[in-house]
């Protein structure tokens, strides 16, 4: 079973590792101070700073259901429809009675269940990751839209706790959620038999395979693990909005592969971590926020975002030929 101690590389605990996070903590400061001077001061205040944290919580927490996939070499492209799919039902739920606390549950199961699917259509069927995801995503804002009628639910103010509450009067429950899940995912991760697991099948699946790994029903849990986040980020972003709609989450998918690759988590599989990850979303918030303070045009953004989005799986491509070579 020596494989399954190999992967300690993708857990963050070499000095590389280290060198990775200390040099996106640096990126993240540069950020902070170029802001700050564009926008006259008024980027670093510590107002601003909590709104770019609790803006990043939602997609923080669907990332990290997003690392734990791309960890096991695949990809999640269906988190934007799941959690459309699960907010709406979440919504109507509400709506016709259901109390509040025990429809987040149910969209909880919801959301687990679209990954349940999503791993067994991987790994049963061999279906293509990004095809089928990316098929999913779709299915699932279509049902949304139909049960909606393409229409947006308005929900009662009782539901705004998990989006506008805040611990003691001071602490936003969006960043004490984003810790809890980052801490969920860093024990799972790191003092589980299971996160060993996952970063050996998705460092060399048939090496994890000759080792004794069930690699299919680590590869299937992976993609539950992503629906449950991605149906916990619905709970956050309706509660904060106070309404469910279709266009809710359009896009998630995207900033969460990319917060998961700025924050060092390899494509390939095997290598990163959901502190990494963490790091990225917030650099992701922090860029939005900061192109909005300054008035750049919301094109310009899209162009920033993919830009980065495009260097720094470019640096992820040439890293992996590094390797090999």
């Amino acid at each position: 079973m020596g494989v399954i101690a190999k992967p300690g590389v993708g857990f963050g605990l070499n000095k590389r590792a280290w060198l990775e996070k200390g040099t996106l903590f640096i990126i993240i400061i540069a950020f902070v101070i170029v802001f700050s001077i564009a926008s006259g001061g008024k980027y670093a205040t510590p107002l601003n700073l909590i709104n770019i944290i609790v803006a990043a919580s939602l997609t923080g927490i669907v990332s990290i259901g997003m690392t734990f996939v791309i960890l096991g070499a695949g990809i999640d492209l269906s988190v934007s429809g799941i959690a459309v799919l699960t907010g709406i039902s979440g919504a109507l739920m509400i709506d016709s009675g259901i109390q509040w606390l025990l429809a987040c549950l149910l969209m909880l199961a919801i959301g687990s269940f679209i990954g349940l699917i999503n791993g067994l259509s991987i790994t049963k069927l061999k279906m293509v990751p990004f095809v089928t995801t990316m098929a999913m995503m779709n299915i699932t804002r279509g049902i949304a839209r139909t049960m909606s009628n393409g229409k947006t639910i308005n929900l009662p103010e009782k539901v705004t706790f998990f989006g506008h509450g805040r611990l003691f009067g001071i602490i936003p429950i969006p960043i004490i959620m984003l810790a809890l899940c980052l801490l969920a995912g860093l024990l799972i991760l790191l003092k589980t038999t299971y996160g060993r697991e996952v970063y050996a099948v998705g460092g060399n699946k048939r090496a994890a395979w000759l080792a004794g790994l069930k690699s299919d029903s680590v590869i299937t849990l992976t993609y539950v693990i992503s629906g449950f986040f991605a149906s916990l980020g619905a709970v956050l972003v309706i509660s904060r909005l106070q309404s469910a709609s279709s266009t809710i989450g359009t896009g998630l998918e995207l900033d969460c592969v990319a917060a998961c690759v700025i924050g060092g988590t390899s494509l390939f599989g095997g290598e990163g971590g959901v502190g990494g990850t963490i790091l990225g979303a917030i650099l992701i918030a922090m860029i939005n926020n900061g192109l909005n303070i300054t008035g750049v045009t919301p094109f310009m953004q899209e162009i920033a975002k993919g830009l980065i989005i495009f260097v720094v799986i470019a640096i992820d491509a040439i890293k992996k030929t590094w390797k090999q070579d």
